[in-house]
């Protein structure tokens, strides 16, 4: 009777285990770095890519901002926003090479490899307010203005 007990309860076991139910296992999203804005520094062609400190972001109320002296000599400018070291999750781009940045309008930039240079075309010389929030993940908002 044992015996026959036993081999019972391992039927029902293997027959669960071969059983097509309706039971899936959940997705995990996948795990998306943190934006380290306090890190982070507007790079492009005004500074020759570098980590200037006077490009750092800085927070104020409306986010992160840093304030750019920029020519309006008809030539886009081109840009990013990286931390020192270049890291791909830290560095936000384009979804596309070029991408236009227009004054006033939000953008949302990829912080990834592979993300590419916006471009931002000032229409008068002056200085310039980039400022960064954080959007969905692993997406930046950016909005530029005229000060």
């Amino acid at each position: 009777m044992k015996k026959l007990l036993t081999i019972a309860s391992m039927c029902i076991a293997l027959s669960a285990c071969s059983s097509s139910g309706s039971f899936k296992i959940p997705e995990i999203a996948p795990d998306v770095p943190r934006i380290q804005f306090e890190n982070m520094f507007l790079r492009g062609v005004f500074n020759w890519w570098e980590a200037d400190p006077s490009y750092k972001f800085k927070r104020s109320n409306s986010g992160w901002t840093v304030d750019v002296e920029l020519i309006a000599d008809g030539q886009p400018y081109d840009f990013r926003l990286s931390d020192a070291k270049w890291t791909p999750s830290q560095s936000c781009g384009g979804k596309y090479k070029g991408q236009p940045v227009m004054l006033g309008s939000t953008v949302y930039l990829v912080c990834e490899q592979g993300s590419e240079n916006l471009q931002f075309t000032p229409s008068s010389t002056g200085t310039y307010r980039f400022t960064a929030t954080a959007a969905s993940a692993g997406e930046v908002a950016l909005v530029v203005s005229k000060l």
